[in-house]
């Protein structure tokens, strides 16, 4: 077991790859992970022995990863979920690593049994999800290509982040897999139906009879690909087609791609590259609609209708500038930071009453740069001045100055000053903390806290300082 000292913010990811299910998985949660280091968490992975290299190609620090003796995905292919004892055995030992906060969980074979195990365990579930055709039993649920009501059946409960916004891209700084001017070939790292090789030969007949019309062309494959070696023989005779270097890449800035829709078409609308979509398995369905609502694809059934949408697109500059600038525009970037930190916000705070004790703390948090800038009075105070307030909130009855919490460790401020029914809110977090998402955790906190504690309150209002956009989202 590792270490069960307190951190901050203690999560366990548990994720799955392989050859047949390729690296999508660990691409997304991976991304989140890095967010959530960067706030200050302690990540562990729990996955079976396959998925050790693709974390590990990712940039998984060995220390990190723990390799389950009964893990319920080893081997395991396909959306249906392991069985429930497979599941209930999985979720135990998973969350044997370490101490954790929340989970993030991200596999079509663990689902409501394992989500079960660790909720009854007092930990928070969060889950990637895909299909919305199965109970969830999570705290939260992640599916970029959902829309608003998709979970009202089988996550009743939980809180939905659906929608582009919320779309998990890899790390764009990876080097490109193509450059201007190329047709990129992008089907996932295992592409197990061999769309690449379809989409090739086809690509190959109608070259033959308009050989300038498609231009050179790069293959992103996996090197574990089952097809790779046969496509490799396929097109040693081809000059117009190479591979992209080998490793995880990016959609780099090609004309147009042809490609599945996963985690690789989120990089593609990201970069502004327009692409076709070929659909690879059900559960790429709502994210290959999604990406057609937002204008930046075009969807199609077989390898002969991709190449032949391709070709009509290459022919339309100006409808590929607009696909490019609607991807852009869908998909910025930020959906890993802010699924992060809606998880920080999910495992939550405790509050407790301030105490002189807390003086020098909160002073320095009062007088620190970015706090005085949202704040309403943005002089810096002074201690003399700061004591003779603390004194006189304590004394108050219609303010309550609380302390938020996590693991024993502050995080930040709360205050409520009531006038008649309604409560006036003012957020502090500590500065070193801004960005993390505290804020609507400290919010969420206050709100059960004051109805728990003073029934005077029916209501409550915050006033926001003008180009504070953190504490308007707070809100």
């Amino acid at each position: 077991m590792a270490s069960t000292k307190a951190a901050f913010l203690r999560i366990i990811v548990r994720t799955a790859a392989s050859k047949k299910i390729g690296s999508g998985h660990v691409t997304r949660t991976v991304a989140v992970a890095s967010e959530l280091e960067r706030m200050g968490a302690q990540v562990c992975w729990g996955c079976d022995e396959e998925t050790t290299k693709y974390l590990r190609e990712h940039g998984v620090d060995a220390e990190q990863i723990h390799v389950l003796r009964d893990s319920a995905t080893a081997g395991r292919s396909g959306e249906a979920e392991a069985s429930e004892s497979a599941q209930i055995e999985d979720a135990k030992e998973s969350l044997s690593i370490n101490a954790a906060d929340c989970v993030l969980v991200d596999s079509y074979q663990l689902g409501f049994a394992w989500q079960r195990v660790a909720k009854a365990a007092g930990v928070r579930v969060a889950t990637f999800d895909d299909l919305a055709d199965r109970p969830i039993s999570a705290d939260l649920v992640i599916n970029a290509a959902a829309a608003e009501g998709t979970y009202d059946a089988c996550a009743p409960r939980a809180r939905v982040l659906a929608g582009l916004r919320y779309a998990i891209i890899g790390n764009p700084s990876r080097p490109a897999a193509a450059g201007p001017g190329t047709l990129l070939l992008a089907f996932g790292a295992a592409d197990p139906r061999n769309l690449t090789g379809a989409t090739l030969q086809a690509l190959a007949v109608a070259r033959g009879d308009q050989a300038a019309a498609i231009p050179n062309t790069v293959i992103q494959l996996g090197s574990g690909a089952a097809h790779r070696a046969q496509i490799a023989e396929s097109i040693s005779t081809m000059a117009w087609v190479t591979f992209a270097p080998s490793g995880p890449t990016s959609p780099g800035t090609p004309t147009l791609a042809i490609g599945a829709a996963g985690v690789g078409l989120l990089e593609r609308m990201q970069a502004g590259v327009p692409s076709v979509v070929l659909v690879a398995a059900a559960n790429q369905r709502a994210l290959a609609d999604a990406s057609v609502r937002a204008g930046a694809a075009v969807a199609v059934s077989s390898a002969d209708a991709a190449c032949a949408e391709a070709l009509r697109l290459l022919g339309k500059p100006s409808t590929m500038a607009r696909m490019a600038a609607a991807g852009r525009a869908a998909v910025d970037g930020l959906g890993a930071a802010r699924v992060a930190r809606e998880i920080n916000r999910l495992v939550g705070v405790d509050l407790r009453r301030a105490t002189m004790s807390d003086a020098n703390m909160l002073l320095q948090w009062r007088n620190d740069v970015l706090v005085r800038a949202a704040s309403h009075t943005t002089d810096e105070i002074s201690w003399h001045t700061h004591l003779r307030w603390l004194e006189s909130t304590f004394a108050r009855t219609d303010r309550h100055l609380l302390i938020a919490e996590r693991h024993g460790r502050p995080v930040g401020t709360l205050r409520f000053d009531l006038a008649g029914d309604c409560a006036t809110v003012s957020i502090t977090v500590d500065p070193t903390r801004h960005g993390a998402g505290l804020g609507p955790a400290i919010l969420d906190a206050g709100d059960a806290w004051l109805q728990a504690n003073d029934p005077r309150a029916r209501r409550c209002r915050a006033e926001i300082r003008a180009g504070t956009d953190a504490s308007r989202h707070a809100v």
